[in-house]
């Protein structure tokens, strides 16, 4: 089956995952990542010891193939000539090492244009006869297709790429909000007495938005990520026969909410580590909501 490569990416969380690719790659020993904290990378992010330097990017259209390439062109030639720019400093990082390849690395490549772009402006930094470059230096542009068998094994792995989080939409709230009955309200009387008919609505909708964004997001670890999406739901099954058994901790529903939430989190995280930080806070938070629609949280009657 062909593999269905994510592009929408933010920038930080694509660097992180390009790095995992470029790591599995030339194995982690060989990967030197170049810190952009102070005075930026340099046009350099990770440096290999067999002579790549990969520069990793997201553009932030995925859509428009033209505005997609258009970025990925500037990206790529304004860190290209920084190897000019900047030649001091990236010699001292080098030290004895040449590059042979400089590769930008996207989720995806579209435009046979970027390539031929870099290309030309590739010929401009090798006229400045750089002594840190290879004799058969080249710039590259790559994407997750390239790294098939990298992705591959990241996957077999159980580390494999965060999905993004599908917003719920507002068919599937309507369809859940239609679907409730008189005990949820109930419970969040009984759970938040002070609460006015506007804020208790608000509070409803909010849980089944986080119920709504949970099913989201276990429905798509099912379809990408089996094992995740397994494991996933041991975790919850197991803390949800905990609590038939032994109910909530706290004494006030916020504390049990709060509590019912962080069992869950910290079951995931410790369970399955490869889920990203917002897909464990979609779940723990949506898994609430399922729980206070579909029980079994509960709260008694305030004295």
């Amino acid at each position: 089956m062909a593999i269905m490569y994510r592009r929408d990416w933010d920038g930080k969380e694509w660097q992180r995952f390009s790095k995992q690719l470029v790591q599995v790659r030339h194995l982690p020993q060989n990967v030197q990542d170049v810190p952009d904290k102070v005075q930026g990378d340099a046009g350099l992010e990770f440096i290999t010891s067999d002579g790549c330097c990969y520069q990793s990017y997201a553009p932030e259209e995925t859509s428009d193939v033209a505005k997609a390439a258009s970025a990925m062109k500037s990206k790529g030639a304004r860190d290209l000539r920084k190897l000019v720019k900047n030649k001091e400093k990236i010699a001292d990082i080098l030290g004895s090492r040449k590059i042979s390849n400089w590769i930008l690395l996207c989720p995806f490549l579209d435009n046979k244009d970027v390539i031929s772009h870099l290309q030309t402006v590739a010929q401009e930094v090798k006229e400045a006869r750089l002594d840190f470059l290879a004799s058969d230096f080249c710039a590259l542009v790559q994407s997750q297709e390239d790294f098939e068998t990298e992705y591959q094994q990241l996957r077999a792995k159980a580390v494999g790429a965060p999905l993004p989080i599908k917003k719920p939409s507002l068919d599937q709230l309507e369809t859940v909000i239609n679907k409730l009955d008189q005990r949820v309200e109930d419970k969040l009387k009984r759970a938040f007495p002070l609460d006015d008919g506007a804020r208790s609505e608000k509070r409803k909708k909010s849980y089944v938005y986080a119920h709504v964004e949970r099913e989201n997001v276990l429905s798509d670890l099912r379809d990408d990520y089996p094992d995740f999406w397994e494991a996933s739901t041991e975790c919850i099954d197991a803390e949800e026969r905990r609590l038939e058994m032994a109910g909530a901790e706290g004494d006030t529903a916020s504390q049990q909410i709060n509590s019912s939430m962080d069992r869950v989190a910290n079951a995931l995280k410790s369970q399955v580590p490869g889920l990203s930080e917002k897909q464990v806070t979609s779940i723990s938070q949506g898994q609430v909501g399922t729980w206070l629609i579909e029980c079994p949280l509960d709260f008694q009657e305030p004295n």
